[in-house]
């Protein structure tokens, strides 16, 4: 990194800026002992149903800011003692002071869920990585939330424009294609890397970047997470935690406008329905469109989300969210921008207009996404909880596209042109029990699930055809759609259903305050069958049929209350997505083998959060290209890859200081030489070093009261583009971020202005040398919000 970059690192940190909280919202504070009248330190309080809660301190104190005025259910436990529950009332400013006593229990009580209080950055807890209601500090686990405030401070409106607040995390391109720990993340190989509220069953096709209009927080848990959530990517997966009804009535509405023609419009309602409050409602209604920076690019977004929650007791509730999104776009796919190649095979990336694009002004891409999700939770008795789920997705897409084919010559580039209709659905049945008990001085903290997925597709109707050839500088599309008579290149015309049944047992030991221990153990099965639907599919077949054991092993020790250093032994295994006889299948299941072993903190009175970590994935049996003079379609398996690297990350609240920062290393490289690639080459889109920081500061001032600036630096060292071309390398970038906000009441604004330098930089490639995915240069973005009440 440029020396004036980290100069300008190090004045952000002193000088960005937050707004203030709004003053008609409430502080609780209170204090919390046990039966002698002993202070109890590091009891969770929690308001139920909310994103609001803290612990103790050493002088068992605890303080919530930022709620809104209304009835709520605070809940407090502590290993050890009988957790306590109490109906509150909040009202504007500061509330009356609570004192609390907790009595001792014979039972390990399940550790309440402390999430992110208003207006936070740091998220003390997450249940997805154990499917417990474990703190982040004794999660034997890299896990990473950013909080609702982080999304709302960064406007960011997707998938994309937030991974780069993960640590070790960015986009590959303008698709839902991204890179974590050296891993691709990519939704056609990897079907649940992308999980709602722990559940599989991704919302968006491969082409699309993911919306976060009914997203409260978003997860990253870091390695393969096959224990719970069976295949996904190897490098970790992505958990979107959605929005809830609530209790108390409230309502907001939101406006953006931006660069390109960029605008956003969402409203979001929640509350009860009836005095009782046993049914909750929410519904979140989104609109946006925008163009871009390449030429003919265009894009709209329809997004509905209503939801319900019924309460039959204190025990028991049912929830039914709704999802669905409609895309119509001009060109959906991101085929990236232009690359220029020398005679000597060197690149020149900055040789040809970022406006450039391969494709045409007459390709479409229609989407039709569709969910359900219900979810049944009983707490059977003090000790044992019964959770099932339901989850069905569809998702309908048509679309047309033009591609590169072969390499650049004088300017010009040859095209190919798809046309493919599919219709695609998952269906996904999780049902798990919760069981904490003691044995003598060991607590345990048991769950025990099964997992049903049916998945695929009833139609898949694709042609690939030959297209024109068009000058890069100079593009004439005449002609560009070949005749629909003219015979396919390339089709597919089939049907395919995917079964896979999965069983797990875990067990969270927690040996007195200071040792917890972790076992999983599961078993995935698989039953997949294609069908050809007409003479036109090429394959003519596929099957599958794969099965194994994954286990999971972690152990986490507290020298002190409030840091903790852990191991963790991770196996996940993926089915290949192609087994089709023809190419020489059937292949063995890809597997993936992670150790990792870090410490964590949280520090300043749980103020601020500090992660460290080091690993090591091995990933094993890649399919790669083998052709033979009888078979040109053959492939085969090669050993496989090794990535490791290490990871540190802060994050928290310093008074008005607010900060997400975060470094990461990555060395993934090739294990063996075969026709993929020589021993050592770096594997594609993988870069060794990444650095983000995002912060923001309130000014003390009381004529700048409610003003507030942010501002940020992302950087991505250099990453090979192509694994069998080692010189088909993307140089560094640096990118600048900054925001300037006002609040005041119910109304505030918002500017962000993103790539300040405006810096041409590339973020991946699209599997060639030809073209690769292009940062967005400079642009703004305003944004207005509202609270109606």
């Amino acid at each position: 990194m440029n020396i004036r970059y980290l100069l300008l690192l190090f004045f952000i940190t002193h000088t960005c800026i937050i707004s203030l909280a709004q003053s008609a919202e409430g502080t609780l504070s209170g204090r919390i002992v046990n039966a002698d009248g002993e202070v109890i330190t590091g009891a969770s309080v929690i308001l139920q149903n909310t994103g609001t809660g803290t612990t103790t301190d050493a002088d068992g104190r605890f303080s919530l800011a930022g709620i809104t005025p209304g009835s709520y259910v605070l809940a407090v436990s502590n290993i050890g003692y009988t957790a306590f529950t109490q109906l509150i009332r909040v009202a504007r400013g500061t509330n009356s002071f609570l004192n609390l006593q907790l009595s001792e229990s014979r039972q390990e009580l399940d550790e309440v869920l402390v999430s992110t209080a208003k207006d936070r950055y740091q998220v003390l807890a997450s249940a997805t990585s154990t499917r417990t209601n474990t703190p982040l500090l004794s999660t034997p686990q890299s896990v990473q939330v950013l909080s609702s405030q982080v999304l709302r401070d960064r406007q960011a409106f997707t998938l994309n424009e937030i991974a780069g607040s993960f640590t070790g995390m960015k986009v590959n391109n303008g698709n839902g294609n991204f890179q974590i720990r050296g891993f691709t993340a990519y939704s056609p190989n990897d079907a649940s890397f992308l999980l709602y509220n722990g559940i599989r069953g991704n919302l968006f096709l491969w082409s699309q970047q993911p919306l976060l209009y009914n997203v409260e927080s978003v997860e990253l848990l870091r390695g393969p997470s096959g224990a719970l959530f069976s295949e996904g990517s190897p490098g970790g997966v992505v958990n979107f935690i959605t929005k809830k009804p609530l209790s108390e009535k409230q309502a907001g509405i939101d406006l953006s406008a931006g660069s390109w023609g960029f605008g956003r419009g969402s409203l979001d309602f929640t509350g009860p329905v009836g005095k009782q409050k046993k049914l909750l409602y929410r519904a979140i209604i989104g609109y946006d469109r925008s163009k871009s920076f390449r030429d003919y690019q265009d894009k709209k977004n329809l997004f509905v989300a209503p939801s319900l929650t019924y309460l039959f007791n204190s025990r028991s509730s049912l929830q039914l969210e709704l999802n669905y999104a409609y895309q119509k776009a001009v060109q959906q796919y991101d085929n990236g921008s232009y690359i220029y190649s020398r005679a000597d095979g060197s690149f020149d990336f900055n040789y040809y207009p970022k406006n450039l694009t391969v494709q045409s002004p007459t390709d479409y891409g229609k989407t039709h996404n569709g969910s359900a999700t219900l979810t049944f939770s009983h707490q059977i008795s003090d000790h044992l909880k019964l959770t099932v789920v339901e989850r069905a997705v569809r998702n309908i897409l048509d679309y047309t596209d033009h591609i590169p084919v072969g390499r650049i010559r004088n300017d010009s580039i040859s095209r190919g042109f798809q046309d493919w209709e599919t219709d695609r659905f998952s269906l996904q049945t999780t049902a798990f029990a919760t069981y904490t008990a003691k044995t003598g001085f060991i607590g345990h903290q048991i769950i025990a699930g099964t997992d049903y997925n049916r998945y695929g597709w009833t139609k898949n109707d694709y042609r690939f055809k030959s297209s024109t050839r068009i000058s890069i500088l100079h593009p004439d599309y005449t002609g560009s759609i070949p005749d629909a008579a003219a015979p396919a290149d390339e089709s597919d015309d089939n049907k395919r259903v995917t079964n896979l049944i999965g069983g797990y047992v875990q067990d969270q030991l927690s040996m007195g305050s200071k040792v917890k221990v972790l076992f999983s153990l599961r078993y995935d099965h698989y039953n997949g069958k294609e069908t050809p639907l007409s003479d036109q599919d090429d394959k003519q077949g596929d099957e599958l049929q794969a099965s194994g054991w994954i286990p999971r092993v972690g152990l986490v020790y507290l020298p002190v209350r409030n840091v903790s250093i852990y191991g963790t032994y991770l196996k996940s295994f993926n089915p290949q997505t192609s087994n089709n006889a023809l190419a020489g299948g059937p292949f063995p299941t890809r597997k993936a083998t992670q150790y990792e072993a870090g410490a964590k903190a949280d520090l300043l009175s749980n103020h601020l959060s500090a992660v460290v970590s080091m690993y090591q994935i091995n990933y094993a049996n890649i399919l790669t290209a083998a052709p033979t003079e009888e078979n040109s379609h053959r492939q085969a398996v090669i050993d496989g890859t090794r990535s490791r690297g290490g990871e540190f990350s802060l994050t928290g609240n310093l008074d008005r200081l607010s900060i997400i920062a975060g470094y990461a290393f990555n060395e993934h490289v090739l294990v063996s030489t075969s026709s993929y690639g020589k021993k050592g080459d770096r594997f594609a889109n993988a870069p060794k070093h990444q650095i983000n920081f995002w912060g923001k500061y309130a000014l003390p001032f009381r004529v700048l009261s409610g003003f507030g600036i942010a501002a940020g630096v992302r950087y991505v060292s250099d990453q090979v583009g192509l694994l069998s071309n080692q010189n088909f390398v993307f140089p560094s970038y640096t990118v600048l971020d900054a925001a300037l906000t006002y609040q005041r009441n119910r109304f505030q604004v918002q500017l962000n202005a993103y790539n300040l330098a405006n810096r041409h930089y590339f973020t991946g490639s699209r599997s060639g040398v030809t073209t690769g995915g292009l940062g967005d240069p400079r642009n703004v973005r305003l944004g207005l919000s509202y609270q109606l009440w």
